[in-house]
């Protein structure tokens, strides 16, 4: 399967993952190949604005619908 698992922000990458993350479980219970599955960042630093954020990130839930995102906002 190519495509997005998960989508999601945080301020800090290590704090996100430290105490492990439901994502890698799923994956794992979905018998991926550990040697196929990334995480992929990219830095927003310069947007001021949260909730620009939250919109732009339902954007790309909606649009990816990706397996792993229990929860996908509706559109407004």
């Amino acid at each position: 399967m190519d495509g997005l698992l998960y989508i999601g922000k945080t301020k800090s990458l290590r704090g996100r993952f430290s105490g492990g993350h439901k994502a890698f479980l799923w994956a794992w219970l979905d018998k991926y190949n550990w040697e196929d599955v990334r995480i992929a960042i990219h830095p927003l630093s310069a947007w001021s604005n949260p909730a620009l954020l939250l919109e732009l990130e339902a954007i790309i839930l909606r649009a990816s619908e990706p397996p792993y995102n229990v929860q996908i906002r509706p559109e407004s």
